[in-house]
């Protein structure tokens, strides 16, 4: 008699699930262990993770809208999002299938990506090898694009600390030049100098003759006038 089996198909079926991981994103080794995996940012790390998440055998449409993604990584500022996104693709992680675009019911669409590191199915339904274009990065570091605002501000800023050594001052006055006096002559005895009509005494009423000309002795250094002082 043989012994019953009975129960061994239940038992081998509970051993496996018991085995089985929960859902998770995968990571392959290749990808985090590349040169250029290392030159991304924390932010272009956390978006690949993002984009990986919606990877279900639908590479080269996976999509992920900037609020969606706001919403996923609990980061509000849009710009770096979108650099992110840039970044990903100036490495070679990610290629751009399709743009966004606005659909029939007036709702846009978010654009379309392919995971490089990860198989693409063809037109003809077939899977073609991932391109792992990472591996091929050039070396050439990614420059974020910076807001006009942001850039206006900073140039603004250090414009303003080189030109003005204050903050609300307008204009720099470098130097005011004072032209300097040798010497003053002033003549005794009431007299006025040579060839000069001497000033008269002031005299009130409406016929007085205007001063029209007042000379000023200037006396060089060395000159008989200034040996007599």
């Amino acid at each position: 008699m043989l012994p019953s089996t009975a129960g061994i198909g239940s038992s081998v079926s509970r051993k496996k699930l018991a085995n089985k991981l929960p859902p998770f994103i995968p990571l392959f080794r290749e990808t985090v262990q590349s040169e250029a995996w290392r030159q991304l940012s924390f932010g272009a790390r956390l978006l690949f993770l993002a984009l990986v998440a919606q990877h279900h055998n639908n590479n080269g449409h996976v999509y992920r809208s900037l609020r969606e993604v706001a919403k996923d990584l609990g980061h509000k500022d849009r710009s770096d999002i979108a650099n992110w996104f840039r970044e990903l693709v100036h490495y070679g992680f990610i290629v751009q299938t399709s743009a966004a675009s606005l659909g029939v019911e007036g709702k846009g669409k978010a654009p379309h990506w392919r995971i490089t590191d990860r198989p693409v199915r063809n037109g003809r339904g077939e899977l073609d090898t991932a391109t792992k274009d990472f591996l091929r990065w050039n070396g050439e570091l990614f420059e974020p694009h910076v807001r006009p605002s942001r850039r206006w501000n900073a140039g603004k800023m250090a414009a303003l600390k080189k030109q003005n050594p204050g903050r609300h001052v307008r204009t720099t006055v470098d130097g005011t030049f004072v032209p300097e006096v040798v010497g003053t002559f002033v003549p005794t005895h009431g007299e006025s100098g040579t060839d000069v009509t001497p000033i008269s005494e002031p005299v009130g009423g409406t016929d007085v003759t205007p001063i029209t000309r007042l000379t000023t002795w200037v006396a060089r250094p060395g000159s008989p006038e200034r040996k007599g002082k």
